[in-house]
């Protein structure tokens, strides 16, 4: 038998160290972020499998469209299944694996899960909680404790104050002036002018809503927070928080509001919501608060603090 005749060898079975290895590797084109994410979004689905007794590598699109449902029933948003979603055929992949999520039976069943919430009222985008200045000093009270991430690790002492003083300068200066996440990533040290007050200016080189700089405020506790975390000496342009994306922020102080006992439904945007609510209530116009956060239109300061304007109101005055 020649070599164009011979019979095909059998691909021979890779070992689960090949396979572990290939993984880790693949696990490398993610940011870390994303990776513990994912990670975390991987369990849950095979410790669900394991007591339902179906496999999780490979798993068929049955089950990953049962575990959707799974998910949705328990109250998970659009969002946090589109990742559950993601974080599975990502490990499918990783080993060389067709992922089960790209089949119709599993897109059918995420776009039925989908069209539910709308019917249901479910999908409607819920405003972030204001972060306000009492909610900044429950963060201030409890940023610097350890905290044990996504794998159990907790932090050294060292650690934590890094972090906690990161999560304070980011809170409050976002607050101070009214920053968009964009602009917080943004924001570079040569923007920061520290005066000889005790206060300082940031320039916003431009936004979501304009091409043009703006010159913000900050208050003496923001600056003497910014100036915690200032290298020595800065550069010019190194990002002040250091972060890339705009979801590290709300990440960040999601879990500064957890950690300090406010619950959930703090994000990126709650600073500035938060401070436009302080503002309303301490009697600031509404034109002011505009100008502040740079809002072309009032529609959106005035439902933000709606509530705060109801105490001076007509009939508020009225009662003295």
């Amino acid at each position: 038998m020649n070599e164009a005749t011979a019979m095909p060898r059998s691909p021979k079975e890779l070992s689960p160290l090949h396979v572990e290895a290939v993984t880790a590797a693949v696990a490398e084109s993610q940011r870390p972020a994303t990776r513990r994410v994912y990670d975390v979004m991987w369990r849950q689905f095979k410790a669900w499998t394991e007591g339902e007794g179906l496999s999780s590598l490979p798993a068929e699109p049955l089950t990953v469209a049962a575990y959707i449902v799974h998910r949705d029933a328990c109250g998970r948003s659009a969002s946090t299944l589109s990742m559950d979603l993601r974080a599975i055929g990502h490990h499918h992949r990783a080993v060389g694996l067709p992922s089960p999520t790209t089949t119709d039976a599993v897109r059918r069943t995420a776009a039925g899960l989908r069209n539910k919430a709308i019917t249901c009222g479910r999908a409607k985008p819920r405003q972030a909680r204001g972060l306000t200045a009492a909610h900044l000093e429950a963060i201030r009270e409890t940023a610097h404790l350890p905290r044990s991430g996504p794998s159990g690790r907790t932090e050294t002492p060292e650690m934590a104050k890094r972090r906690g003083d990161m999560d304070i300068a980011l809170v409050a200066v976002m607050r101070d002036a009214l920053l968009r996440r964009g602009e917080a990533v943004a924001l570079r040290w040569g923007d920061v002018d520290f005066q000889s007050d005790g206060t300082s200016r940031v320039t916003i080189r431009r936004s979501k809503t304009s091409n043009s700089s703006a010159v913000l405020y900050l208050g003496v506790h923001a600056t003497v927070d910014l100036k915690r975390i200032r290298p020595k000496p800065p550069d010019p342009n190194a990002r002040v928080f250091g972060f890339r994306r705009g979801g590290t922020v709300s990440y960040r102080i999601a879990a500064a509001a957890r950690a300090a006992g406010l619950g959930d439904g703090f994000s990126g945007h709650s600073p500035r919501v938060g401070m436009a609510q302080d503002l309303t209530a301490s009697g600031a116009g509404l034109v002011a608060i505009m100008v502040a956060g740079r809002w072309k239109s009032e529609r959106m300061p005035a439902h933000y603090s709606r509530k705060e304007a109801v105490g001076g109101g007509a009939v508020a005055r009225y009662y003295g």
